[in-house]
């Protein structure tokens, strides 16, 4: 995993180093891109991509496109109107360092540039069509976009819905649709059948509502200096799983769709690196 991460760092590096007038505006688009992360989501495109093809060179720029558009959810997530969250990563959030104004222009930049590297990638022009398309979907209005307005009304008391549905309708959307779409890109650089897509689909959104219930139970009971940011679910009176559940329950939700991801690829050649993936986004405490 740690060559995967590293083709994706240097891939970012690159774009980073791109001319581009004024240069403030470029110090605000890729501060939060090169801030180290974890990479999860350029490590599932690689991953699946790598299970059925030996040369995942080509599925690099569209990896780094993946969290190029993260880097502007991550963002946006942060400003005053949605999270007011002062660090990401352990450092001061964009809004913090550039201003709110640079802040929202660098997540509007990273967002249209993601499509951008996609398509001035080496795949087929037909590759590249599929992969714009379920991005701009799954990160859209009918993924991450919805799934963040979604939270952001209830947060604010202008959304009322059945607890428990509306909670697996904003973690489905906000969070488990970008890393669902992550594996399906991988699997679409490799060029995989339909019957495959469909199981790196389900693995993908299991995967992701786990993720997204694990980093809801570490708002409740992880240590902020390994996290990076402040805990402030509770403060911005966002509907998480162990608001609705309990932690213990929330727990056992998680392994139980963890389990099911498993299921999912389990037995499929070359499969281990989504395995270890999908075992390290559930077991981590940060």
């Amino acid at each position: 995993m740690k060559k995967f991460k590293d083709m994706v760092d240097n891939f970012l590096l690159h774009l980073s180093q791109k001319p581009l007038f004024p240069k403030l505006y470029r110090d605000a688009l890729f501060y939060t891109v090169l801030n180290p992360g974890k990479r999860i989501r350029a490590l599932l495109v690689l991953g699946a991509a790598s299970m059925f093809s030996d040369d995942i060179s080509c599925a690099v720029p569209v990896a780094a496109a993946i969290e190029l558009m993260h880097a502007y959810s991550l963002i946006h997530d942060d400003l005053p109107a949605m999270d007011n969250d002062d660090l990401r990563r352990g450092k001061p959030s964009n809004h913090k360092v550039f201003g709110e104004d640079m802040a929202i222009l660098a997540g509007d930049g990273l967002n249209t540039y993601s499509f951008s590297v996609i398509a001035n990638s080496d795949l087929s022009d037909a590759k590249k069509v599929k992969i714009i398309s379920l991005l701009s979907e799954y990160a859209g209005i009918y993924g991450m976009a919805v799934g963040q307005a979604a939270d952001v009304l209830y947060a604010t008391n202008r959304l009322k819905c059945d607890d428990k549905k509306l909670v697996n309708f904003i973690h489905k959307h906000k969070t488990a649709r970008l890393i669902q779409a992550s594996v399906m890109i991988g699997g679409i650089c490799a060029g995989v059948k339909e019957e495959i897509l469909e199981k790196l689909s389900k693995y993908g959104l299991y995967i992701g509502l786990s993720f997204q219930i694990i980093d809801d139970c570490l708002d409740v009971v992880g240590d902020e200096k390994k996290m990076g940011k402040k805990k402030v679910d509770n403060i911005n009176n966002t509907l998480t799983y162990p608001k609705v559940y309990g932690l213990k329950r929330s727990y056992e939700i998680a392994g139980r769709l963890y389990d099911n991801a498993i299921r999912e690829i389990d037995g499929l050649d070359g499969c281990e690196v989504l395995l270890n993936l999908a075992k390290m986004m559930v077991e981590r405490d940060r």
